[in-house]
């Protein structure tokens, strides 16, 4: 069978144009140390000469290991960084995962990351830090050595980057799994430059004025895109392991109002901290910043203009933010608003099919046109599958275009031309691209069908509900008790008012009583690796009464 691996081409177009922005101007990387709070800076230029290291390394070691794909593991460093470049230089594709989850077992992480590298057809694992330690562990084929020293020293007299087609294999990147089995997505060295490259175009970055800010897991496709917008930039970037956010959410601030940075990029519930509990913080400088973006999950309207509201005494310019739309099989970004246009919402009524619906009002976040190469149109689901909202033509959200990937690794690859289905329900403004909720994740109760999401936030307004911690679900009719389910994180005391204050909230924004409202300990709501609710795994353990 022909998979999404066997395309070729005949132009290695991605290394070139990355080498170009490194090798151009005076832009430099630097890399927070947790530890110690120093900064490691380098000029991209020093960022590019350790790519070549790197890449000469991959091609000697070929003897002994097949020169294929590399993985990266643990968190970003200046050698890191290099990696990915040295891998497209040796002509191969990089895949990053992420590393074990708090409370996890760590052992059965590592077998279970070393069978996925192993899958996806990796041949060396680069890396740092105990998750590397616990790779080196599990006996096996494959080469894993220390990012830092792999390849350090070697000549690179005359080193000539490796060519590839411009269909090969560029980046192997897990999807999220938020409503099902987590795959691999095969971007092409082409789909990557195009999506980088119009980022760019779209966001009007210049190397003379911009400084990028992220503390984004390169694991994911929005972090490592914006890494890989700077590299091919050329600006500076300042990047702090994800962790380090983790531990002090706060500090991103501080981090921004040090580095001066013009653009960076979070998911949404990064803004929802700030916003929240914003009043706390004492001083900081966000004035130079033009572009924030916001993607990755659902915008949260309410929440977002919280957080300008707190941010306005900081010298955040509103017109800066930029809700956006993407996902892995596009490499990164699908969408995003014109630099300056700030957050736009559509005020809309939405009445669930059904008899007996109540009409709610509704703000939806303006999410952009699609970049340059992208297509996406709306189908039109069957009458009353989903939501009816005013006059809009709600429907399955399709994207194709210059940045889609080859396809899924071990599947067929997307014919040319061919509409991508994203799974996503919504709707266009004058071309731009709003999105409601996911098709799988709809809450069907009475024969009403409704979006999570609107009941997620209303039950997330009750006190000791953690935001962003929320799942709607229905339980089904053969259950004991059948209807629609509220399961939250909780922190407080007093559970019982809680759970009655959930239920009235939710019935009175939403028009429909929950039968039942399940509280859990933080934490404990499952998440894909990127941060992501997973709803439907939720549900499952709730049927199988784990969580109860």
């Amino acid at each position: 069978m022909v998979t999404a691996l066997d395309e070729a081409g005949t132009a290695s177009i991605l290394a070139e144009s990355v080498s170009e922005g490194m090798l151009s101007g005076n832009g430099s990387l630097s890399v927070l140390d947790p530890e110690t709070g120093t900064w490691d800076t380098r000029p991209w230029s020093d960022v590019h000469a350790r790519a070549e290291e790197v890449a000469a390394q991959i091609l000697a070691d070929r003897q002994r290991v097949e020169p294929h794909h590399v993985g990266l593991i643990g968190d970003p460093s200046f050698d890191l960084v290099a990696a990915v470049l040295g891998a497209w230089l040796a002509g191969v594709a990089v895949s990053i995962l992420p590393g074990p989850i708090r409370g996890a077992d760590e052992e059965r992480w590592a077998q279970t990351t070393y069978a996925r590298f192993a899958d996806i057809g990796v041949g060396t694992v680069l890396g740092s830090g105990p998750q590397l330690d616990l790779l080196a562990k599990v006996d096996g084929w494959m080469c894993v050595e220390q990012v830092a020293v792999y390849g350090a020293g070697i000549d690179t007299t005359g080193f000539e980057p490796r060519r590839v087609g411009e269909d090969a294999p560029a980046v192997l990147q897990g999807t999220a799994g938020s409503t099902g089995d987590p795959k691999t997505a095969v971007l092409s060295t082409k789909a990557v430059h195009t999506n980088t490259t119009e980022l760019i175009v779209r966001l009007g970055v210049h190397r003379t004025r911009d400084i990028g800010f992220s503390w984004l897991p390169l694991y994911h496709d929005m972090g490592l895109t914006f890494l890989l917008a700077t590299m091919g930039a050329g600006f500076p970037l300042w990047l702090v392991p994800n962790s380090a956010f983790a531990a002090a959410p706060f500090k991103w601030l501080e981090w921004l109002t040090e580095s001066r940075a013009t653009l960076t990029a979070a998911p949404n519930f990064a803004y929802d901290i700030l916003g929240k509990y914003g009043s706390l913080i004492k001083d900081a400088d966000l004035s130079a910043l033009r572009v924030s973006i916001s993607g990755g999950e659902p915008i949260d309207p309410d929440a977002f203009d919280k957080f300008l509201e707190v941010t306005e005494r900081f010298g955040f310019d509103p017109g800066a933010a930029a809700p956006s739309y993407g996902m892995a099989e596009s490499t990164c970004a699908v969408t995003i608003p014109s630099v300056g246009s700030g957050a736009n919402y559509d005020e809309v009524t939405v009445t669930p099919p059904g008899d007996g619906s109540v009409p709610i009002r509704r703000r939806y976040a303006i999410l952009g046109k699609p970049l340059g190469g992208m297509q996406l149109r709306i189908v039109e689901p069957a009458d009353g599958e989903i939501p009816q909202i005013d006059d809009r033509a709600v429907g399955h959200v399709e994207i194709r275009g210059t940045s889609m990937m080859n396809g899924y690794l071990g599947h067929p690859p997307l014919a040319a031309g061919e509409w991508f289905p994203t799974g996503d329900i919504g709707y266009l403004v004058d071309g731009k691209l709003v999105i409601c909720g996911r098709a799988k994740e709809i809450v069907i109760v009475a024969g009403r069908n409704l979006f999570p999401i609107e009941i997620e936030r209303a039950a997330a307004k009750v006190s000791g509900v953690r935001s962003g911690c929320v799942v709607a679900m229905a339980r089904n009719e053969q259950s004991a008790r059948p209807g629609l389910v509220i399961v939250a994180e909780f922190r407080g005391e007093d559970e019982e008012s809680a759970k009655s204050a959930v239920k009235a909230e939710v019935a009175a924004q939403c028009g429909v009583m929950p039968s039942d409202v399940i509280f859990v300990a933080p934490g404990s709501v499952p998440r894909t690796t990127s941060g992501k609710i997973r709803r439907l795994e939720t549900k499952r353990l709730v049927e199988v009464g784990e969580m109860k």
